[in-house]
């Protein structure tokens, strides 16, 4: 009976991670106030102007709103920002190699507006 007793409890305690994972994270003032600011900045990219110093100010601000809801172990809201970070990143790297054609930073502009504004819908939409 001592067995069945601790199995049971085993499982039971395994289970709690999982459920965890599938209960959404509350609405968090500081995470909406970053996505509304991520959000600004990917609508001012300026395309005639220096890329590195714009995205590497956009880079930090992703950054900044990765590590606090890695931090504050908000997991669904932390996974939002991956892929923008890779749009950053890729961005970035094609800006070091010399000068982006208007048409590449317009699309890339629109792509990370895009992606900024599904973090923010999503982070801003929770109870």
């Amino acid at each position: 009976m001592k067995k069945l007793l601790m199995v049971c409890a085993f499982f039971a305690l395994s289970g709690c991670s999982t459920i965890k994972d599938q209960i959404p994270s509350f609405w968090d003032g500081n995470q909406s106030v970053i996505a509304t600011d991520i959000q600004q900045k990917t609508r001012h990219i300026d395309c005639t102007a220096d890329l590195q110093p714009q995205l590497h100010d956009l880079f930090m601000k992703v950054e900044w709103y990765d590590i606090y809801a890695t931090t504050k172990g908000t997991a669904d809201m932390a996974k939002l920002d991956k892929t923008m970070l890779e749009t950053i990143k890729e961005f970035q790297d094609r800006s070091e190699k010399g000068p982006v054609s208007p048409m590449y930073c317009d699309m890339k502009k629109k792509i990370l507006v895009q992606q900024a504004d599904i973090i923010a819908t999503t982070v801003q939409g929770r109870f």
